[in-house]
């Protein structure tokens, strides 16, 4: 009898709601159990033994029995919501089980493929105008304490090495102690960091930085410079009229791109500076307001003495969808003149300019740009094939599928100004590492793709391929950054070897010279006179050898000799010694 009444209610619910509306909450009622064998096996769902762990029977009574439960609700929004939210944790959850970019990308696709078969005209919400701020700022705390800690965890384990870091750490106590940004472990002499890049806006947090005299307070900050960028963004986007929703998926979207964080986990750099810098010079290129403007056009170009490329492009977009040359070709001029003077500087009385990251296009062997510049005007198909090879076709994948490649969706020419950047920067070059999200060569072109999607959206207005882009944001970022984790668990294990390497390396005096390995310098950057081991001609007082590792340019044993005097050894571990007689 009660079997018969159960059939005659789920005629009913047919009859009531339709075959489609049964069947969405089928799915549901799967995917809900789905969730529940990944997040509770003790199995990954890429092992054989995940599937041997599930009791076929059993997930299918339950997920009957839940799909039961969800006929009774009659709330159709309210099982809207649960199916979008459902979909992004299943996605999350095997993204953090399998941590790979294509296998983010299929599953952004799926999450895609629910949100596009699902009607969210119902799912209409109002929030305050407060939220998009306090969101912001939750957001922006959230990564910068998950990247930063994780930075932190490996300076304190020893990890991180002279370059980007260590270096850094030893310029900025020697700009603490004499406002110069020497360096000695950088060129294996010592010098000015802006004999090789000309940086001064690392003053901007000089201050701070001698409040805070400690490594780990510049990988710290270094995350909150590049976070803080969700402040001018949300100006940005209120200026576009989106609304508090939008700005809250925009704030997700950069607070969460792969290559920010990418760069961030790489340690400090100069690099950082660019998207902040480069929003607030854009949101006061959209208000005309000059002074503001022109001050972080001056920061901007204060950051590396290519910024120049991000400002005269910017410039160009501007002027041209402004109809404004009055206002933007003094900047355009006033920045190449910038860039010519710093570069004429570098190549005079500094290291030079680094244009053999473009040595593919200087055909004469000239070390020129001039030459690489007659190589584009005259073989523009060669440009082509330097720039869409395998990996930077997978490089501009890692770039655009977390903005549901929005940068591209526009018909007005001015803006595909903004892309020049990213093909300059990261695609033309050789230099493997500008199209590498794992390093610092995005955060510039990477904010003018955010900028992009912002006034690409704004004209567009379609709430879910926002909505997408913020889901793969989120799964794109666990996908590629949830292994980091386990950095924590490292530190925890590795106790053993960190205090034996602290011992050793506390037993140096402070104005002594010393060589150390690269995982060392930044351990050690409190004195004025430290090489790079690897590297290093120098003959210095004290050696810090790191036996964790092998190179072909360090051999331990060479310091195992009458010539030295071993203060510390800790087998596979670290060793210290001193030149006898010093």
């Amino acid at each position: 009898m009660k079997l018969k009444q159960t059939f005659l209610a789920l005629g009913s619910r047919i009859k009531e709601y339709g075959i489609s509306a049964l069947l969405y909450r089928l799915m549901l009622s799967w995917f809900l159990v789905s969730i529940f064998y990944v997040a509770n096996s003790s199995f990954k769902f890429t092992d054989f033994a995940f599937f041997a762990d599930i009791n076929l029977t059993v997930f299918i009574c339950t997920t009957l029995f839940v799909w039961l439960l969800l006929i009774k609700i009659k709330d159709g929004v309210f099982i809207k919501w649960v199916m979008i939210l459902a979909a992004l944790a299943y996605a999350v959850l095997a993204a953090i089980g399998k941590s790979n970019f294509p296998f983010s990308v299929g599953l952004s696709g799926a999450v895609g493929v629910v949100l596009y078969f699902t009607d969210i005209k119902e799912l209409r919400f109002k929030l305050h105008k407060s939220v998009p701020w306090i969101f912001g700022v939750l957001v922006m705390g959230t990564v910068t304490a998950f990247v930063g800690t994780i930075c932190c965890l490996y300076y304190l384990n020893h990890w991180t090495p002279c370059y980007d870091f260590g270096l850094f750490a030893q310029m900025f106590h020697n700009m603490k102690e004499t406002g110069l940004p020497l360096i000695t472990c950088e060129r294996d002499t010592l010098l000015s960091h802006f004999a090789v890049h000309f940086s001064p806006v690392y003053y901007l947090i000089l201050p701070l930085y001698m409040l805070f005299p400690n490594p780990c307070f510049l990988l710290i900050v270094q995350v909150l410079i590049v976070e803080s960028g969700i402040i001018p963004l949300l100006l940005i986007c209120k200026n576009h009229s989106l609304s508090d929703k939008c700005c809250c998926a925009f704030t997700v979207i950069y607070a969460l791109y792969p290559c920010f964080s990418g760069g961030c986990f790489f340690y400090l750099h100069e690099n950082n500076f660019l998207a902040p810098l480069l929003l607030w010079f854009v949101y006061f290129s959209e208000k005309k307001k000059t002074v503001p403007q022109v001050l972080f056009l001056l920061l901007v170009l204060s950051v590396k003495e290519d910024a120049f490329i991000y400002v005269i492009f910017a410039a160009a977009f501007f002027m041209a969808s402004q109809k404004s040359f009055k206002r933007y070709l003094p900047m355009i001029i006033g920045s190449v003149i910038y860039f010519v003077i710093v570069t004429y500087a570098l190549s005079n009385y500094g290291d030079g300019v680094m244009t053999g990251r473009y040595d593919n296009y200087i055909y004469d062997q000239s070390g020129s740009l001039i030459t690489a510049l007659k190589a584009v005007i005259k073989n523009p198909v060669y440009v082509l094939s330097q720039c869409f090879t395998e990996s930077k076709l997978l490089f501009i994948l890692n770039m655009l599928v977390p903005l549901a490649f929005l940068p591209l969706l526009t018909k007005k020419p001015s803006r595909y100004l903004l892309l020049v950047p990213f093909l300059l920067i990261n695609l033309m070059t050789e230099y493997k590492y500008q199209s590498d999200i794992g390093f610092h060569y995005c955060f510039g072109s990477g904010t003018l793709l955010i900028y992009l999607s912002v006034i690409n959206y704004a004209d567009l207005k379609k709430p879910k391929l926002l909505l997408f882009a913020a889901f793969t944001s989120l799964i794109v970022y666990v996908g590629i950054y949830s292994p980091r984790n386990t950095y924590l668990k490292s530190y925890e294990n590795q106790t053993r070897e960190r205090e034996a390497i602290d011992t050793a390396l506390s037993l140096i005096p402070e104005d002594a010279s010393v060589s150390a390995s690269t995982f060392f310098i930044a351990n050690l950057s409190d004195r004025s006179e430290l090489y790079q081991l690897e590297t290093t001609k120098q003959t210095t007082e004290y050696y810090a050898i790191d036996l964790r590792y092998s190179t072909d340019e360090v051999n331990p044993t060479a310091y195992y000799t009458s010539e030295f005097e071993i203060l510390f050894y800790e087998k596979d571990i670290v060793a210290v010694v001193r030149r006898v007689g010093t």
